[in-house]
C-alpha cells in the first residue's frame, strides 16, 4: 500500500506541476488520490504541513518571479499566465510572499523566496501493513479546553499545553484525550489548527464538546507515560503514516470531525479519525 499511495502523491505534485498556468480543479486532484475533495484537503494538508491552495499559489509565484527575471515578460502578462484576475492581485500576491513589488524583481534578485517542488521520501521495501479497527456509529460527549496552532508547529506546541493543564493537578477521572480540528480550506500556509484537551468529565474551565454517531478507523500505539515534545513528535509522525499511507486508496473518506487521540494511562495512545 504504501508505494502505491506514495506514488499518489508524486504523481498528484507533477499534476499540479504540469498545469500551473492553467486553471486547476480540486475533483481533478481527487481522482489522483482516489477521495473526495474534502479528504484531498485533508491528506494534503497533513502530510506537506501546508494547505493545497497555499501550495498552488507559492508555486505559481515561484515560477512567475523566475518568468520576470529570466524572460522579462510584462507583469499583466505574467500575471494572466498564472491564473490571476489582474496584475493588482497578482502584484499584491507577489509582494506578500517575496517582500517586493514584481516591477521591482531586477533589483532584488538575490532576496527571490523560491518555494521548492514538493517530493516525497523512497523507501527500499514496504513496510508492514498498519492494522486498525473500524468503528460504527460511536459517539462521543467530552469537556474541553482548546488552543490554536499552526500546521507546521502543532507537535511543538501540544506538550506546554498539557503541562500547563496538569500544573493544575489531577483533573482527569479516566483516560484524557486530545482532539485536533484541522482548517483545510485555508488560503494561508499559517492557517490555524484547533487542539483541545478533553476528558470524559467535566472540569475547571472546561466546554462541552460532543460528536455524534460518527464511523471510526482506530489505530493503536505504545507510548511511555510522560508526554514530552519528543513523544508528541512521535505520535505526529505516526498520524502522519496513517494519512500518507492508510488513507488514499483505502476506500473510505475522511468526515468533518476532529481527529481524537485517547491516551490510556499515558501508556498507549488510540488515534481515531472519522471516516464516511
Amino acid at each position: 500500500m504504501y508505494i502505491e499511495n506514495n506514488n499518489r502523491l508524486k504523481e498528484l505534485v507533477e499534476y499540479i506541476e504540469k498545469n500551473l498556468t492553467e486553471e486547476i480543479e480540486y475533483k481533478d486532484l481527487a481522482k489522483i488520490l482516489a477521495v473526495n475533495e474534502y479528504t484531498l484537503h485533508r491528506i494534503f494538508s497533513f502530510v506537506t504541513n501546508i494547505t493545497l491552495a497555499e501550495y498552488i499559489r507559492k508555486r505559481r509565484l515561484s515560477m512567475a518571479a523566475i518568468d520576470l527575471l529570466e524572460n522579462n515578460e510584462k507583469v499583466l502578462d505574467v500575471a494572466i499566465k498564472y491564473q490571476y484576475d489582474s496584475g493588482e492581485a497578482f502584484a499584491r500576491a507577489f509582494k506578500k510572499m517575496m517582500g517586493f513589488l514584481p516591477k521591482d524583481i531586477h533589483k532584488n534578485k538575490d532576496n527571490i523566496k523560491y518555494f521548492p517542488i514538493l517530493t516525497f521520501e523512497e523507501l527500499s521495501e514496504e513496510p508492514k501493513e498498519l492494522k486498525f479497527e473500524k468503528l460504527e456509529n460511536v459517539s462521543f460527549d467530552f469537556y474541553t479546553i482548546s488552543q490554536k496552532a499552526k500546521l507546521y508547529n502543532l507537535a511543538e506546541k501540544t506538550p506546554d499545553f498539557w503541562k500547563s493543564v496538569y500544573t493544575k493537578g489531577d483533573i482527569f477521572k479516566g483516560n484524557a484525550y486530545g482532539l485536533v480540528k484541522y482548517n483545510v480550506y485555508d488560503y494561508d500556509e499559517n492557517s490555524d489548527v484547533t487542539y483541545y484537551i478533553a476528558s470524559k468529565e467535566a472540569f475547571e474551565g472546561s466546554q462541552k464538546y460532543s460528536i455524534k454517531n460518527k464511523n471510526f478507523l482506530v489505530f493503536e500505539l505504545d507510548i511511555e507515560k510522560d508526554i514530552t515534545v519528543k513523544k508528541a513528535k512521535d505520535i505526529g509522525v505516526f498520524t502522519h503514516y496513517i494519512y500518507a499511507n492508510v488513507i488514499p486508496g483505502s476506500g473510505y473518506n475522511l468526515d468533518d470531525v476532529p481527529d481524537i487521540e485517547e491516551y490510556i494511562d499515558f501508556k498507549k495512545v488510540r488515534i481515531y479519525i472519522a471516516v464516511i
